[in-house]
């Protein structure tokens, strides 16, 4: 088998345009509607600085109408539109790759091309997780703030000896949806435990649906997208056996822009390397802002001109909800033992 050396087929325009088209074909949040693309978000990426405002208005309020008389003297009043503003942090992220982790050994047709879909891939299961540490972060803030009001729990402490009640079932997702009110129809995805999808395969519950191409068959349940996604909370139950949260997202429950890096990849060539053997390097850099709709990251204890990193997403301190209306915000969790 013929040796090809990463040198040989690289090319950073081509490069870096796979794997951006990778990385977002492959992302399931943001093929699923979760991840909405924002052109004011792909902007704020690259003017510079970590952090960042992003300003919205508030949903207007349900007040009854004025109603229409034949006196002058009676004036109508304007109701005012709320704003707010969601403070967002910009990722700047790097990964690096030796030949010897990819490419030692590429006799295939197109070299370059599965270079990239590899790191496209990496890139879009980063985002994917992203977007479920913010969500994990989002439910601390949740339970230590806000009461709760975002979260269903049917789980047990002695989750061994749970019975069907207490596992991911349709009852229980309904309930999660009725945390958003009259909203609950804005749900549209969820996503689960690969153990929470297991059992609701065992019961015959998942549909498949094709994508608009025809060529891949989606996962859904009571009419809900299904993300399997392994990195979601798994705790010890109090007493035996696991808490699993599953988290239902309304559509673009989370902003999402990516601008290149000034310099999205760059091959080093280290001629040492290996007693003088040699050895190619392939650096790549992303560069995003995912942030959930109505929430501000208050950027606690995070140095300026760092990103923050999966630990920070997580923790309760980084977020602060700014809809005063749980119902306008497109999230849901559920907590069971499986």
């Amino acid at each position: 088998m013929a040796e090809v050396r990463l040198a040989q087929v690289y090319e950073p325009t081509a490069f870096n345009a796979a794997v951006q088209e990778a990385a977002t074909e492959l992302n399931g949040f943001l093929s699923s509607g979760v991840l909405a693309r924002d052109a004011r978000i792909d902007e704020m990426v690259g003017v510079g600085g970590m952090v960042g405002e992003l300003p919205n208005f508030n949903p207007l309020t349900n007040d009854e109408p004025d109603y229409v008389t034949d006196n002058p003297a009676n004036l109508a009043t304007p109701a005012n539109i709320a704003s707010g503003t969601q403070i967002y942090r910009l990722a700047n992220q790097h990964k690096s790759w030796s030949t010897m982790d990819l490419a030692r050994q590429l006799a295939l047709a197109d070299p370059l091309g599965a270079i990239a879909n590899r790191i496209g891939h990496y890139w879009a299961v980063n985002s994917q997780q992203r977007v479920v540490s913010s969500s994990m972060g989002v439910l601390a803030d949740n339970i230590a703030n806000d009461a709760g009001d975002m979260v269903v729990d049917v789980s047990i402490a002695a989750g061994n000896s749970a019975v069907a009640a207490n596992l991911i079932n349709a009852d229980a997702v309904i309930d999660a949806k009725a945390t958003l009110g009259d909203n609950a129809d804005s749900v549209t995805a969820i996503a689960m435990h690969s153990v929470c999808y297991t059992t609701l395969q065992k019961l015959q519950l998942i549909d498949f649906i094709p994508d608009a191409r025809g060529e891949v068959s989606i996962p859904t349940y009571l009419g809900l997208r299904v993300i399997v996604d392994d990195q979601l909370d798994v705790t010890a139950g109090g007493t035996n056996g696991f808490v699993y949260t599953s988290v239902l997202f309304g559509q673009g429950a989370f902003g999402y822009g990516t601008t290149p890096a000034d310099q999205p990849s760059e091959l080093e060539r280290v001629a040492n390397a290996g007693y003088g053997g040699g050895q190619d390097i392939i650096h790549s850099r992303f560069n995003e802002i995912i942030h959930p709709q109505g929430f501000a990251f208050l950027s606690s204890g995070i140095s300026a001109g760092v990103s923050a990193t999966r630990t920070n997403l997580e923790t309760a301190a980084q977020w602060n909800r700014i809809y005063t209306d749980r119902k306008n915000v497109p999230l849901a969790f559920l907590q069971t033992n499986g």
